[in-house]
């Protein structure tokens, strides 16, 4: 029997912005139990990966893990791994700041370790074929990704078992392959399953390796896995069994490997990521259609074993055209991106424009721009933060601009690369970013004072996954679950989650427009069960910018069943000449114009969405200076009428956004709650609020109605 190399190695990673408690329960039940398994095999070493959000947890709440890490990477047990920062997409952000995210990471740990790291994670192995050159700039050597990619390149299943060279424009770097059999075995499996299959794989070459690197959370915090891993001493079984096969087995670091051996040859990879990622990206009726097939063909094994490696589904990027809100997101970045590396590039060590960079890279954390088991971009906190670091960055460079306090500006542009324009509209207190194309809305408000975007909501939509609520037992009890991968557990969170499954004809932005018939209820708006008589609901509207207005004009059709009105909506966003730091105040001024020879009568309404992160905790409500309200909390329905104030406040962040009407309206309130995938099974989420007024009025030939909203965003 040839000898066999177990490359062992973990990545672990919590997002920007999760909560303290998260990070806590991972280091107590995953992080810190790993290592201390750890300290009774000196003869198992081990490749670790951290991320940038840890390690700053780490400092502020166990630096005492700094010395425990410190003492493995000092008796060579322990190869510290390295990375971007942060843990960006490398394909998700410009290749600046890719490359000095992983300088970062660099240098990192030359001061805190004493060392830099030969290679590098790539966050959710997530590759493009023009990576070598940014790794191999920052001095990265060696790379792993999964055996996806060469599966996918061409190789064959036994060619997986060495490291390969890759390149781009002649710029080099080693890349292991990951195999998915260790992914599923480890720890999930009876030990005895991984050993025969390490087994079988000696008899390769001489010199081969097996490479298992997969998540250090599912050592502890996947489901299941912390009574199966310690309690039933997987792990410490685990151990005990390759140290007992040391004759052919034995448990080393990448660089450990590359230093004796040479590499297998040259390969060049296709973009890819894991397979599960693969389907993930796929737009929903893709992806139902993806998995159909895939099912019919895994019911061949035979023919599975053969056509497995052929099956692909698109590629990270795709969750850009998936979902707009993660568009918007990225967009967003990269503006402030563009806007800070400009400056940096000039004067780069200035110390306002530093950490005006770290919470850039902060912002491009991944996880809350993309969604597949875990909720990622679902999760309205992970969002937040990333909105929020990245409004943190832009006022770090405006106070190095030194810009005025009395200043605004208005940019007409393709913010979101859609060939449409948009208008981004800033000041010092809030910038407003407007679609005139998708009928004049709104999509997001930044109030700089809290560094907080009030209208970051998620439109609900169809996800393939939603077809399993139908055939799935409800499961409150995860933990009999340890010895599944937590990509085969089908669960659902509390019962009746079905009814939940209203998908959103258009993305929630504000400032839409409806005409609405007079027996319009709260359910019906709730749950999309109504036509919207306006042709351009989400449709085209003219715009003009003048001054510190904004008009937008859309000339389109009132249809009431066969009956048509050539009607003008006029709105004219105006800000407020009374600003101060703390507090904006914004009119909408409409003007609503029959053009047609006949009346009809109907509500107008302004639809508006914002998110307070929750609609269940008592302090986040809905209040009136008019009239006590039928229900407070945001995660009610209500319908109140006779309204002319209304005020959304946040006692928890300090913040109430006012809403003062002209005429008293009908007020609709209900919450945004999305069906998504998590790692403990699918589960009902807030999402924000929306609020439509609605005014009932009687349109008469060449009549002009006259609507004006005034809306006060300040801090408490």
């Amino acid at each position: 029997m040839n000898p066999l190399n177990l490359i062992f190695a973990l990545h672990s990673h919590q997002p920007v912005g999760n909560f303290d408690f998260v990070f806590e329960n991972a280091y107590q039940k995953a992080y810190l139990p790993f290592l201390e398994v750890l300290r009774d095999f000196q003869d198992i070493h081990i490749t670790l990966h951290i991320t940038g959000p840890i390690w700053d947890w780490l400092d502020n709440n166990h630096p005492e893990f700094y010395d425990l890490v410190r003492h493995f990477v000092d008796n060579g047990q322990i190869e510290l791994m390295g990375g971007a920062f942060y843990e960006p997409l490398i394909c998700a952000i410009p290749e600046e700041d890719a490359f000095n995210q992983i300088l970062y990471m660099q240098n990192f740990f030359n001061e805190r370790f004493g060392s830099k790291p030969r290679g590098m994670w790539i966050a959710e192995r997530v590759w493009e074929p023009y990576f070598p050159k940014i790794l191999a700039k920052a001095g990265i050597e060696y790379t792993a990704l999964d055996d996806t990619h060469f599966l996918s390149a061409g190789l064959e299943p036994n060619d997986l078992f060495g490291y390969y060279l890759t390149e781009h424009e002649g710029h080099i770097v080693k890349v292991f392959p990951i195999l998915e059999k260790l992914r599923y075995t480890i720890p999930f499996r009876p030990i005895v399953e991984t050993i025969d299959y390490l087994k079988e794989k000696s008899n390769l070459h001489k010199s081969a390796c097996a490479v298992f690197h997969d998540d250090g959370e599912k050592f502890g915090i996947w489901p299941g896995t912390y009574h199966s891993v310690y309690e039933e001493k997987w792990l410490y079984n685990f151990f005990e069994s390759v140290t007992k096969e040391k004759e052919w087995l034995k448990a080393i670091t990448y660089s450990e490997y590359i230093d004796k051996n040479p590499p297998t040859g040259r390969v060049y990879l296709p973009c890819a990521s894991y397979h599960e990622m693969m389907e993930w990206v796929l737009p929903t009726k893709s992806q139902k259609e993806y998995l159909k097939i895939k099912k019919n063909f895994q019911s061949d094994t035979e023919l599975w074993e053969k056509t497995s490696r052929y099956f692909r589904g698109g590629f990270w990027r795709g969750f850009l055209s998936k979902y707009e809100e993660s568009n918007n997101m990225q967009k967003r970045m990269l503006r402030t991106s563009r806007r800070l590396n400009d400056l940096i590039n000039k004067d780069g060590e200035n110390i306002l424009l530093k950490k005006a960079q770290r919470k850039l890279f902060q912002g491009q954390c991944n996880c809350a721009y993309w969604h597949g088991v875990f909720g990622g971009l679902y999760l309205n906190h992970l969002r937040t933060a990333v909105y929020s670091n990245l409004i943190e960055s832009d006022k770090l460079i405006d106070e190095y601009l030194n810009i005025s306090s009395n200043s605004h500006s208005i940019t007409t542009t393709d913010f979101n690369c859609d060939g449409k324009k948009e208008i981004i509209f800033e000041t010092p207190v809030a910038n407003f970013y407007f679609s005139p194309e998708d009928g004049g809305t709104l999509f997001e408000l930044d109030y700089k004072p809290k560094s907080f975007n009030c209208m970051n909501i998620l439109s609900r939509r169809e996800e393939a996954y939603h077809e399993d609520l139908f055939r799935v037992d409800i499961s409150h009890n995860v933990e009999e679950e340890g010895h599944k991968s937590i990509h085969e557990l089908v669960k659902a969170k509390e019962k009746g989650l079905e009814k939940y499954l209203i998908y959103d004809p258009y993305i929630r932005s504000s400032m839409r427009d409806h005409f609405l018939p007079l027996n319009i209820s709260i359910e019906d708006l709730r749950k999309n069960n109504y036509v919207d008589w306006w042709s351009l609901c989400k449709d085209n509207y003219e715009h003009q910018c003048n001054g510190s207005k904004i008009s937008f004009t859309g000339k389109g059709i009132v249809s009431i069943s066969d009956l048509k009105w050539n009607v003008d909506v006029i709105k004219v966003f105006a800000l407020s000449s009374s600003q101060n730091e703390k507090e904006v105040s914004f009119e909408i001024k409409y003007s609503i114009i029959n053009n047609s020879t006949g009346e009809f009568e109907g509500y107008f309404g302004s639809e508006w969405c914002f998110n307070l992160l929750t609609g269940s905790a008592d302090d986040r409500f809905l209040y009136s200076r008019d009239k006590i309200l039928s229900v407070r909390k945001l995660g009610d329905i209500g319908d109140e009428i006779g309204l002319s104030h209304i005020s959304i406040r946040d006692e928890w962040q300090g913040l109430e956004i006012e809403f003062l009407f002209d005429k008293e309206a009908r007020i609709f309130n209900f919450p945004i709650e999305t069906v998504s995938q998590s790692e403990n099974g699918q589960e009902r989420v807030y999402q924000g609020n929306v609020l439509i007024p609605c005014w009932k009025n009687v349109y008469y030939p060449g009549s002009n109605v006259e609507i004006n909203i005034k809306v006060n965003i300040k801090s408490l």
